[in-house]
């Protein structure tokens, strides 16, 4: 099996705008103990951002991978990183919105940490607002992605997605049933909540969640979040 990565010169820095967040480390720990699902996989990321993720799925052996980045400078970000790993020559990067970029090409694993958080704007990361905002209820991103999934999993195909707390998982196990699909919880964890992001919650939606998904002990904020795996109904994903 293909060696995972080292990552050999350092391209992100703690204070970089592309550093991994706690979801794609979460991301990253679900490919490594799952490496048979990787393997000569046609993979898709649907927003690579820092590249990390694209760039473990081919170390961990994936047959192609394809990355679909709206911003200009995550491609240019993820450029670097595969170029720095020798990852390119089984990689595709293509600027554009989601699905729409993807053709007719059918993919064998999809993944994505989708901007979730539930506000319409974040401030005081200097972040774009593509990168964490996902509207009121989180689901801006997450209900396209979601809603054309089916016209791009392949048969016995796998998605795995990041799946904040505000997003209501009964609402994703119901759009993913109406769409032949089934959506389980593979994981759960929980990741620090910065002051700035907790001010940008609305009162009705800090009031909803609040001990109930996010979380405070003394001044520190955490939110809770899942992996979630989709595949078709008739297909079952053993342990690998």
């Amino acid at each position: 099996m293909p060696a995972v990565l080292g990552f050999k010169k350092a391209v992100l820095n703690d204070h970089n705008l592309f550093s991994p967040s706690e979801y794609t480390a979460a991301l990253l720990l679900y490919l490594r103990k799952h490496p048979a699902r990787v393997l000569s996989s046609r993979a898709l990321e649907m927003g690579p951002g820092s590249g990390v993720v694209m760039a473990t799925l081919l170390a961990l052996g994936a047959q192609s991978a394809v990355g679909i980045e709206l911003e200009a400078l995550a491609v240019q970000a993820t450029q670097g990183l595969l170029d720095q790993e020798g990852l390119r020559a089984r990689a595709s990067l293509v600027q554009g919105d989601m699905w729409s970029a993807c053709g007719n090409d059918c993919f064998d694993l999809v993944v994505t940490n989708l901007p979730q958080f539930a506000a319409e704007h974040i401030e005081g990361d200097g972040r774009l607002p593509s990168w964490s905002a996902g509207g009121i209820d989180g689901r801006r991103s997450v209900d396209p992605f979601l809603q054309g999934l089916g016209r791009h999993l392949a048969p016995g195909g796998l998605a795995v997605m990041t799946h904040n707390v505000f997003l209501d998982f009964s609402k994703t196990e119901a759009m993913a049933d109406a769409l032949g699909l089934r959506a389980r919880i593979a994981y759960c964890a929980s990741a620090p909540l910065p002051a700035y992001k907790l001010a940008c919650l609305s009162p009705q939606v800090r009031a909803r969640f609040e001990g109930r998904g996010i979380h405070r002990m003394g001044g520190y904020w955490f939110v809770d979040f899942d992996l979630v795996e989709i595949s078709w109904k008739h297909d079952e994903h053993e342990d690998a």
